[in-house]
């Protein structure tokens, strides 16, 4: 493979503001090397990055606010390498040619310890002094990564994403569904999944079309995400308290014991099985999406904000839908969580989660890659990247609190409106993994790198009519709020980390999962119960005889250590 050409551009570096590079602080530990960023930015050169983001969906050059914002900070522009549904192919690619772009971001840590047996990272202990708000704010996690690479000098490689310092104490936990339909069937009680059924049927009833004459599906899903099962369980098995640690695991952790049990995804009672069982009653009930299997991620985000979609797992695209005009009029989607279940909280995460940023040794500007990672792991990145242009959609108070602008809740009210370089805000928005969690609070300032957790200004709008209408029904701000007010509805996860593959594992997982993944799906398109369970009874069979015990066996090794690890690390 040839050496890859960098372009260097230079740019007009002009926006919608002037962005201060400090951090929250007056002493920030990140302030000398924003200066020298600045600089760079300041000479008009931008410096681009390759990014290959194994989560991420989206592809091509990074454009809008936070496009402009990494450019202003660090003098790079960010270039998405396309992946979707055929990130692992894309990768095993890459690592067989000898070279990885720039900046890396794995789905877990085998993916990592493979890049490092082969040569192809560099480690973040060589570029210390260009890293001070990494190593200030991310230590543990670093030290995470260093400590399971096996056979390694001690460096660390890679450094975890969506790092959690705190407990979540308010915001929205999924499932969505369209409130106002289901207020007008009498907002019945929902236990569980067969319940969502048996309402969503009726709200798909009750709007058979939507406004352009379309089909309208009580559920949309989508496959390009899948990975050793169909990934959409994974989102599922959270509204019932279980956690299922990966994309690549075919376990899932039950604690209706108080102590964790780790299961079989596909035992008899696991929630991944209750998943499948959903979607497939769904689609004989006639309210799933014909589309589900062939269609990828953005095709359903298009279709819930074309009023087409009146379920989701997680809040994907209902905000595009759900404008402050329509919530005005009572129109848009809301949380329901069902009653029969205790809701799962990620656990806190100083590891990070096992989704890693590494930068690669065939990076051409390996100083440049290392200044965006600083930025990115600053808490001033953070807020920005989560949050919009500081001092345009937030700024810092006369105590050093972050807050919204009225310029916030304008974007709010206008969505489709462009908000800079031709994007509105949301089309601007990153598209990276987020560094920390969003109620992860910054210790200079002690405000959360998120505005959700944000005290509201005094020019703050009212809560919209829809709001208000699911606050009085709950008697709670906002379902997180709601849950964590009393224990029965909520279970706290009770580990922060996720096992590292072994060489057998990873095989067992790629093997395991063509068979899971096409069966699932051949499962929810059933022509009937009788086919169901035949494909059922198939497809288990071909799991046990690839090993699916062995990797349940395996993984339970694996999380025992992580146990351990959670203890360890949590006190650092």
């Amino acid at each position: 493979m040839k050496k890859r050409n960098k372009r260097i551009t230079a740019m007009l570096l002009t926006g919608l503001m002037t962005i201060s590079l400090a951090a929250c602080g007056q002493n920030a530990p990140a302030q000398n090397t924003d200066t020298g960023a600045a600089e760079s930015a300041a000479a008009g050169e931008t410096v681009e990055l390759d990014v290959l983001s194994m989560p991420t969906n989206t592809s091509g050059l990074a454009e809008g606010w936070w496009a402009e914002e990494v450019a202003k900070a660090v003098g790079v522009s960010i270039n998405m390498i396309p992946c979707g549904d055929q990130a692992e192919q894309k990768l095993q690619a890459l690592m067989a040619s000898g070279e990885l772009p720039d900046i890396v971001v794995f789905k877990d840590y085998k993916q990592m310890q493979n890049a490092v047996d082969g040569d192809m990272l560099l480690a973040y202990d060589d570029y210390k002094e260009l890293l001070p708000d990494l190593y200030a704010n991310a230590g543990t996690a670093l030290q995470y990564c260093a400590d399971i690479i096996k056979d390694s000098d001690g460096k660390s490689y890679g450094v975890g994403m969506k790092i959690k310092t705190d407990l979540e104490s308010k915001g929205t936990f999924g499932p969505f569904i369209r409130y106002d339909l289901y207020k007008e069937l009498g907002a019945p009680e929902i236990r569980n999944l067969d319940d969502f059924l048996t309402v969503l049927k009726q709200m798909q009833d009750l709007s058979p079309k939507n406004e352009d004459g379309q089909n309208v599906y009580g559920i949309s899903l989508f496959k390009d995400w899948d990975r050793s099962y169909m990934t959409m369980g994974m989102f599922a098995t959270k509204m019932m308290g279980i956690t299922m640690p990966d994309e690549g695991s075919l376990a899932e952790i039950h604690y209706d014991t108080g102590e964790p049990v780790l299961t079989s995804i596909l035992s008899e009672d696991s929630g991944y099985m209750q998943f499948v069982r959903f979607a497939y009653e769904a689609n004989q009930m006639g309210i799933l999406d014909p589309d589900s299997a062939t269609q990828r991620f953005e095709d359903v985000v298009q279709k819930v904000t074309s009023g087409r979609v009146l379920f989701m797992l997680d809040s994907w695209g209902t905000g595009d839908f759900s404008t402050v005009e329509k919530q005005n009029n009572g129109v848009g989607f809301m949380p329901v969580q069902p009653t029969g279940y205790k809701r799962l909280v990620n656990a806190l995460q100083p590891m990070g989660s096992s989704w890693v940023m590494s930068v690669s040794k065939s990076a051409e500007n390996p100083e440049k890659a290392m200044e965006f990672i600083n930025w990115y792991y600053s808490y001033e990145g953070a807020r920005i990247s989560l949050n919009g242009p500081k001092d345009v959609v937030w700024k810092m108070d006369e105590s050093n609190k972050p807050v919204l602008t009225e310029k916030y809740y304008d974007i709010n009210n206008n969505p489709e409106a462009e908000f800079s370089g031709g994007k509105t805000f949301l089309q601007g928005s990153c598209q990276i993994p987020q560094a920390f969690w969003l109620s992860s609070v910054d210790p200079s300032c002690g405000a959360a790198v998120s505005n959700t957790y944000w005290e509201k200004p005094s020019y703050a709008p009212e809560d919209t009519a829809l709001v208000k209408e699911w606050q009085a029904d709950y008697g709670a701000e906002d379902m997180i709020s709601y849950l964590m007010a009393d224990d029965s509805r909520i279970q706290i996860e009770p580990v922060s980390s996720y096992p590292t593959y072994t060489d057998e594992m990873e095989q067992l997982s790629g093997r395991l999962g063509d068979i899971i993944k096409t069966g699932s799906w051949k499962m929810v398109f059933a022509k009937d119960d009788a086919e169901y369970e035949e494909i059922k009874a198939q497809m288990i069979a071909d799991a046990q005889e690839v090993g699916i015990d062995r990797f349940v066996e395996l993984y339970r090794t694996e999380y025992e250590k992580c146990l351990a690890d959670a203890e360890k690390y949590a006190q650092k």
